[in-house]
């Protein structure tokens, strides 16, 4: 498991959702539904599972690896995406940990977990409490608390997390050639945001030896246009911010 670092256990909070409990400093120890994640049942189903190459600027400056796998069907179904960030920024090397579950056919977000490491330690908690979003963010300033918006199902909630390519396969459920509205949380910059998602084109992606035609959607948001390609199974290969000089693009092709 690449996934190491922070220890945060993730277990059944209210029906149909998680509660988060238990913050360590071991191993990345993750447990789901009760569950440690190479112990769920066989009924989980890898959705997912691959590694980005991160630029910026032209530049190399990390990796993003990330597994996504489902528990359960339609309704019941629970999604769960682990991700692990190394990056260099500024001169400095930055890991970055997340934990995100989503819930049902059109994953709505549900909860999410992110814990950074040096230069400075960070961690960062959002749950569903009833209506709202509810993050507690830990630093070396101490605990602070902010509520979101928890939008309608005509304007869904997603988290888009800085650099994480593969947050956006959890706007595939809601891509439609008309476009729609939904709302972005930011975490560790403590912002949320209204945008607009539409499908464009499809096209070819060229990733590792392949190439895979692969449906292009456009998320207009903050002023910036986010550009994401997806494969036939909704699995992103390749996700760019041109106003940013952000590139992330898989090292391999997804598995089949």
């Amino acid at each position: 498991m690449p996934f190491s670092g922070t220890s945060v256990s993730l277990i059944p909070g209210h029906p149909g959702g998680f509660r988060y409990a238990g913050l360590g400093v071991a191993g990345w120890s993750v447990i789901v539904f009760g569950l440690l994640p190479h112990t769920l049942p066989a009924q989980a189903v890898e959705v997912d599972q691959g590694t980005f190459i991160v630029e910026l600027g032209g530049r190399v400056v990390g990796t993003e690896t990330f597994r996504i796998r489902r528990l359960g069907f339609g309704d019941n179904a629970r999604t769960i995406a682990e991700g692990t960030l190394e990056i260099v920024l500024d001169g400095s090397r930055q890991t970055v940990h997340s934990l995100l579950g989503a819930v049902g056919v059109g994953m709505s977000l549900d909860a999410y977990q992110v814990n950074v490491s040096l230069p400075s330690e960070l961690s960062i908690r959002l749950d569903r409490r009833g209506g709202r979003m509810v993050s507690s963010r830990s630093s070396e300033a101490g605990v602070e608390e902010r509520e979101y918006r928890r939008a309608l199902p005509q304007n869904p909630t997603v988290v888009l997390d800085r650099f994480f390519a593969h947050h956006y396969f959890f706007l595939a459920p809601y891509q439609s050639p008309g476009g729609i509205s939904l709302s972005a949380i930011r975490p560790r910059r403590g912002s949320q945001s209204t945008g607009t998602l539409r499908m464009t084109t499809v096209e070819p992606v060229t990733v590792g030896d392949a190439t895979i035609q692969a449906q292009r959607l456009e998320l207009r948001i903050d002023g910036a246009v986010h550009e994401i390609w997806l494969d036939v199974q909704n699995r992103v290969l390749r996700v760019q911010i041109p106003s940013q000089g952000y590139v992330a693009v898989r090292r391999d092709p997804p598995p089949n």
